[in-house]
């Protein structure tokens, strides 16, 4: 039906592989030709795109970190449990996102708590990386270099005079 995508996609990545049999069952076109037709596709919205880049990657790592022991401070592993005991199956893709699922096994008496925000802590920094990796592929981006002195104002100043640049006021 589509060689090119079952070239691209691997045979347990359901997610993706469902996907392509709903959009050629609703469309009759396959996942590749959809991509194609909706790349070409003119913006729908004029963009500005600002992007922060820590110049240390020791600080973006130790902000991930805070970020996730204040989530679990804040009741990660209560909300994980609440959503089970209002039926909310295991496999529903809200209890995939970071941090749902490694608190799980907290849940389940699998992992310990220190487990869960070690893992926590890895997955989230892991997917910061990949979505630099990602960001960096667009030209368009107006990087602000961030570094240790955190300085809001001047990258409020540097975002405002980016935006006004693009004619957005």
């Amino acid at each position: 039906m589509d060689p090119e995508a079952a070239q691209r996609l691997h045979p347990a990545d359901e997610k993706r592989i469902l996907r392509a049999l709903e959009v050629y069952r609703e469309t009759g076109k396959t996942i590749t030709e959809h991509n194609r037709e909706t790349a070409a596709l003119p913006p729908r919205y004029d963009a500005v795109w600002i992007g922060l880049q820590f110049e240390d990657r020791a600080e973006m790592k130790a902000l991930i970190d805070r970020r996730v022991d204040a989530m679990v401070e804040a009741g990660l592993l209560e909300e994980v449990m609440g959503l089970l005991k209002s039926g909310l199956p295991r496999d529903a893709t809200a209890l995939q996102a970071i941090g749902y699922k490694e608190f799980l096994g907290v849940a389940e008496g699998s992992a310990t708590v220190d487990q869960a925000v070690a893992e926590v802590k890895l997955r989230s920094r892991q997917y910061a990386k990949r979505q630099l990796t990602w960001l960096r592929r667009n030209p368009e981006i107006h990087w602000i270099w961030w570094g240790k002195e955190r300085d809001f104002a001047r990258a409020l100043q540097i975002s405002t005079e980016i935006l006004s640049a693009a004619g957005v006021s």
